[in-house]
């Protein structure tokens, strides 16, 4: 099956917004595999791009300078997932897609799925940012790069997609909600958002999109201590 062509119009993305991506790389010591983590990521009007990547990760580990990257835009929520959870296995920080899922007329990790995939080299921090925000859930960038191309495969088949943003929302409070202390404030207001938007998904009559998803991400969820009933009392 042939892969989609690449679209000549580039896409132009908003600088100091941010962007659910995710970030694909080859490992250093073994490039045939290839880490995958959903992350957030921002771009500035001189042609770089900003994002944090957790220190006990591989995608941090790996994202040195002269590293290149590339951010996928996919269309598929399952991949965003499977690349934002940590999964149980020989290695607690399972992370990676299958090989399956990378094109193969490209010798970067770009997704199938993606409809957009740019591709970014990283290059060393300015030392004014390097300071930690106060907001207790937004940290500051770590890794700086700069964009070497962008790939426009097709332009997305949903557009306004509010509920792959909202599933995305849902995703980022299910990697937090194991982190707080149990019945904390914030442990009930990240539950309470997550079964929110789970509710209304399911309203729009567009979770059958998105199930499969779920049901993972609630699995991941129950193997961290939160209880079944917790997450499909919609009463919340």
């Amino acid at each position: 099956m042939n892969e989609p062509q690449e679209n000549t119009n580039t896409v132009q993305f908003e600088p100091l917004i941010n962007y659910e991506s995710i970030i694909c790389v080859r490992f250093l010591d073994n490039p045939q595999k290839i880490n995958a983590a959903c992350i957030g990521v921002h771009f500035t009007s001189n042609n770089e791009v900003y994002i944090h990547a957790y220190s006990d990760t591989h995608t941090r580990a790996i994202l040195q300078p002269g590293v290149t990257f590339v951010i996928n835009f996919s269309e598929c929520f399952y991949e965003f997932v499977i690349a934002g959870l940590k999964t149980k296995g020989i290695d607690e920080r399972v992370d990676e897609l299958p090989i399956s899922a990378y094109r193969d007329d490209f010798s970067v990790p770009v997704l199938k799925s993606s409809w957009c995939a740019v591709e970014c080299e990283v290059i060393p921090m300015p030392s004014k940012i390097l300071s930690k925000p106060e907001c207790r859930r937004r940290e500051a960038p770590n890794i700086r790069a700069k964009i070497k191309s962008i790939h426009t495969f097709h332009y997305p088949h949903i557009f306004n997609n509010r509920s792959m943003n909202l599933a995305i929302e849902a995703l980022i409070y299910a990697t937090r909600i194991p982190l707080y202390e149990k019945y904390s404030k914030e442990y009930k207001e990240s539950l309470t958002s997550y079964l929110t938007i789970k509710k209304k998904i399911t309203e729009w009559r567009d979770m059958d999109r998105f199930e499969e998803s779920f049901t993972v991400i609630d699995n991941f969820l129950i193997d961290r201590n939160v209880k079944v009933q917790e997450l499909f009392d919609f009463s919340h």
